[in-house]
């Protein structure tokens, strides 16, 4: 717990403020750090020193919720891996630049002890305990801005070759890449998978009222827990703005993913997308719907495609005669492969 406190409490030090971009090696990677909005964004670039010299394709990758860093030390190698990049993105260095940027108020780099401790260990502290650097950067808008800003640095560097932008992203950074693409006519591609169509909240909301059909509820019961939802996204409402909580995210970031603009932000965009989603995660089948919307419009830039028995990471279940989950294996790394191969044709 006290190296935990310690990593949180340096954690102010991991975004300084900087009035000029620099830039640094750590390992396989170049680390920038840019100005931005009166304090700094530090962002990676899989490229060891040196190799920023060929003209490549971006691929920018937004990773999911929670305060991670973005790096780990690997302790067979003692060397630094970004913690959540995909790993296909490595098989593919020869082809694009794939970059990640890091959560606001985090430390960058951490041994892979922080983790076991922020997410297994019952001294953990709860998410209200979370810097306050990072709690109130903590929104939708700010990722959005924050991404743009490291497009604009990286898409006037020599190195970049502005004619095949790809913004990804899972989970909340499927929020993330949409909203960017839609607010940068420099995106070229985009990628989301694992993410609500409708939102944060709502995703609750359907997992609730599901929970009805399968039987860990009865339908009563499920019924006085999509009320008691309900009422609670009212008080959300009249305190939106409030980025302070002692236990989940605050109403900012509630607030803030769980907009419901993601279906028009995909259909103003005329760039190939694919969404990617598993059926066993149920706040992410609301993408069903998307190609009925983009038929409606005569729109063909959709690829959608659903994973039968995943859930929200990926993971293929398998269940007993009861419909209970009694197995399941991570088939991530074949899902990275088919977003890849889509962009090899599009």
């Amino acid at each position: 717990m006290k190296f935990l406190l310690a990593l949180l409490f340096v954690s102010t030090l991991a975004n300084p403020v900087f009035s000029q971009p620099s830039q640094r090696a750590l390992g396989d990677y170049t680390v920038f750090t840019i100005p931005f909005q009166g304090d700094s964004i530090t962002f990676a670039v899989v490229a060891k020193k040196g190799e920023l010299t060929q003209r490549k394709p971006i691929f920018l990758f937004r990773q999911g919720s929670l305060p991670i860093p973005l790096f780990t030390i690997n302790p067979k190698t003692n060397r630094p891996a970004l913690t959540e990049l995909p790993a296909t993105c490595y098989d593919h260095e020869a082809e694009y630049y794939s970059i990640m940027i890091a959560k606001p108020g985090i430390p960058l780099i951490v041994t892979d002890s922080y983790l076991d401790t922020l997410f297994s260990s019952p001294s953990a502290p709860k998410t209200g305990m979370y810097p306050k650097a990072y709690q109130s950067r903590n929104y939708l808008d700010y990722y959005v801005d924050q991404t743009n800003a490291v497009l604009r640095f990286v898409l006037s560097q020599p190195w970049a070759d502005p004619k095949r932008v790809v913004i990804a992203g899972g989970s909340e950074g499927y929020h993330v890449a949409i909203k960017t693409a839609y607010t940068n006519p420099q995106v070229t591609h985009l990628i989301g998978f694992s993410g609500n169509l409708d939102g944060r909240f709502q995703s609750i909301l359907r997992t609730e009222r599901m929970k009805g059909y399968t039987g860990e509820y009865t339908q009563e019961e499920a019924q006085r827990r999509v009320e008691a939802l309900q009422n609670d996204w009212v008080a959300l409402c009249r305190d939106s703005l409030n980025t302070s909580a002692t236990e989940g995210d605050p109403n900012r970031t509630m607030y803030s993913f769980s907009h419901g603009h993601n279906p028009d932000f995909l259909l103003a965009l005329t760039i190939p997308v694919c969404i990617l989603y598993g059926t066993a995660d149920v706040g992410a089948t609301s993408n069903d719907v998307l190609p009925l919307a983009f038929a409606r419009r005569g729109k063909t830039n959709l690829t959608l495609r659903a994973y039968p028995n995943h859930d929200h990471t990926f993971h293929k279940l398998t269940y007993d005669a009861s419909g209970k989950v009694i197995g399941k294996f991570h088939n991530g790394a074949a899902v990275e492969k088919d977003y890849f191969n889509w962009l090899s044709q599009h």
